[in-house]
């Protein structure tokens, strides 16, 4: 009876995790998207990853946070070993993991309900249902198809180990209290480590642990006993600490309530909205939707006081007495109170007062681990095991079809764009995303309507749509001198965001390359070089100040001014130096046939070829040999001319 039970087990988790696989195929041939480029294109740097030298570079040359994220890098050198690459390979293995994350997330439920003392029977169908939950979770579609996000799954993954072998040794504290601290103590610090160097959320490890003893051990204490009080200090209460001390810091900063772009809020407003996000998170959570916006987030509405509006200081009470009550319940009802306030920890760090984005998906892969297993447990405690049987494989069933949906969704850039685009009129970057896609598929003027409409919409400058829309029109030779000027008095008073650069690259080349004749290289140029009378654009060491200057020059370029083409460029380079970045300068100097020009810049990447300080602009990476390569053509290009020159001359 056993063998046939466990048997029937392994079938079911079999089946949940080819469940899993069908609800997720479709969205693995989907492509690339955003974040991704910054941190896999890297591959390519050094000719491929093809030498420790090279792995070295790629490894340990992240830029992602605090950590550089090693571990996750080191892990897609699973999929390729070199840029460019299929896109294919990095989402199977993000596919991979996420089913292990599954796995141990149910191992870590059957640990927990038996320590609850859950009949066995009991036990097995409320791990593999709550899990088969998580695993086939729509919410979770954007942070199992974003490759980037594999630094979210693996942080996850960690911790959920840590956590395993983290109550395997805690029940052995009674009996073997030795080997029971050195397995707890092993498992805190091991994977915090990898958990940390994954994502910087791995640092909340040893608080989960805690989260874990004050619910569910508590509730057990007659049983496991007490943890020894100094090794719950060094291992569990100092981290807190740490944690603690490092978001009250945030608070006191001097910027904490003003808004530094290109962030349109303070953290003083991040902080206020984040409560209505959390409740917009667990509505999601517990109504699924057939599809989200995914990536594109930027139109949730920011709180700019306790009561503006009146649902901030309504969310922020009621996530209070959601606390206050799985605090005060926790060993009444302990499956409740860890579920919750597991929730609430893993948002400590990406939910308060940290100045990231004020939205996205992705945060609540972990934190929404433990949310629907309270709930199974009521629901199989008042009805029969057929029917609570019947009820999970129904909810399994509509999950695995939303899921399979917003997959298929994921499956092509267009149809991520087009469908979220209906889903999130507010949302600035998506219109724009969106009307690019119309745009390249020859619906120019609906492209057009798009943007017009967007920007009438959403509040706010809208920079990004309005260089679109100059851009496009340019392209269509619909562009007059004064509508440019009009839309370049607004552009050049704003705080300069440098996510926009690729923008304004595009806006740049469309009228150079003399796409809208009515508007010409000098009034490109004094749209970049009033961009530094705003004080945040010209604080001469900032990204900002590098890529407006980068710009200034590119202009001077092709209006034929090489003197303060360079000298842009020079100031662009000494705010922000970089090979790829010099080489960038010298190739529009040579395009313009100011050959001895490019090859002063070509000398400073040479000199510059290890510096790899980030800028934004949008190069590719340059080893010694293509810098050689393109010096040994523009002394070419020189000497033709010289001797063109010479003949003509003689003649």
């Amino acid at each position: 009876m056993a063998m046939s039970s466990s048997v029937s087990m392994s079938l079911c988790w079999g089946g949940l995790i080819a469940l899993v696989c069908f609800a997720y195929w479709p969205g693995l041939s989907g492509p690339f998207i955003f974040d991704d480029f910054g941190s896999i294109t890297a591959l390519g740097n050094r000719g491929g990853v093809v030498d420790w030298e090279s792995f070295k570079a790629f490894v340990f040359g992240g830029h992602s946070g605090p950590t550089g994220r090693p571990i996750a890098l080191l892990t897609f050198l699973i999929d390729a070993t070199n840029w460019p690459a299929d896109a294919w390979p990095f989402k199977r293995t993000n596919l991979v993991i996420h089913c292990l994350c599954g796995i141990f997330l149910g191992l870590l439920m059957h640990r927990i309900l038996l320590l609850l003392r859950y009949e066995r029977r009991n036990i097995q169908l409320l791990a593999i249902a709550a899990t088969a939950i998580w695993l086939l979770h729509p919410y979770l579609v954007s942070t199992t198809l974003y490759v980037v996000q594999r630094m979210a799954q693996l942080s996850t993954l960690f911790i959920l180990i840590g956590l395993y072998f983290y109550i395997r040794g805690r029940v052995l504290l009674p009996t073997t209290a030795r080997k029971a601290y050195v397995m707890m103590s092993s498992s805190i610090l091991l994977f915090s480590v990898l958990a940390t160097l994954s994502k910087e959320n791995g640092i909340l490890l040893p608080l989960l642990a805690g989260v874990l003893e004050v619910t569910i051990i508590a509730s057990q204490r007659d049983t496991l006993g007490r943890l020894n009080r100094s090794w719950s200090i060094i291992f569990l209460i100092l981290p807190a600490a740490f944690v603690f001390v490092y978001l009250s810091g945030r608070v006191f900063r001097a910027d904490f309530f003003d808004i530094v772009p290109p962030r349109d809020f303070s953290i003083y407003e991040r902080a206020l909205t984040q409560p209505r996000i959390l409740f917009d998170y667990l509505q999601n959570w517990f109504v699924p939707k057939l599809y989200t916006t995914g990536v594109f987030q930027d139109h949730f509405p920011k709180s700019t006081g306790l009561f503006a509006p009146t649902t901030t200081v309504l969310s922020l009470l009621a996530h209070c007495g959601i606390v206050a009550l799985a605090l005060v319940k926790r060993q009444r009802w302990p499956l409740f109170a860890f579920g919750a306030l597991f929730f609430y920890t893993s948002h400590l760090l990406e939910s308060t007062v940290v100045n990231l984005e004020l939205y996205f998906e992705h945060r609540n892969y972990l934190g929404t681990g433990f949310l629907f297993l309270s709930l199974l447990a009521a629901l199989q405690r008042k009805v029969s095991a057929k029917q609570f049987v019947m009820a999970c494989l129904a909810i399994t069933g509509l999950l695995a079809g939303f899921t399979r949906y917003s997959s298929s969704v994921w499956s092509s850039w267009p149809s991520m764009v087009e469908v979220s685009a209906y889903k999130a009129p507010m949302s600035e970057r998506l219109q724009a995303q969106y009307s690019v896609l119309l745009f390249r598929s020859e619906r120019q003027s609906e492209s057009i309507e798009v943007l017009n409409r967007a920007i009438e919409r959403i509040p706010g400058p809208n920079a990004l749509l309005r260089v679109n829309r100059l851009a496009s029109l340019c392209q269509m030779n619909e562009l007059s001198s004064s509508e440019f000027d009009d839309e370049a008095n607004t552009l050049a008073q704003l705080p300069y965001d440098p996510r926009l650069i690729r923008a304004y690259t595009a806006l740049a080349n469309s009228v150079v390359n003399q796409e809208c004749p009515a508007v010409s290289s000098e009034q490109l140029t004094s749209l970049f070089s009033r961009m530094l009378d705003v004080p945040f654009n010209a604080i001469d060491d900032s990204i900002q100040y590098s890529q407006v200057q980068y710009l200034v020059g590119f202009a001077h370029a092709y209006s034929g001014r090489p003197g303060d083409a360079v000298a842009a460029f020079n100031e662009s380079l000494s705010a922000k130096p970089g090979a790829s970045h010099a080489m960038l300068m010298a190739a529009v100097l040579a395009s313009n046939q100011f050959g001895e020009e490019a090859l002063e810049f070509s000398s400073i990447a040479l000199a510059n070829l290890d510096t790899a300080r980030e800028t934004g602009l949008v190069v590719a990476p340059v080893s010694e040999s293509d810098i050689r390569e393109f010096q040994r053509r523009v002394r070419a290009d020189i000497n033709a001319a010289k001797d063109a020159d010479t003949a003509h001359e003689e003649r």
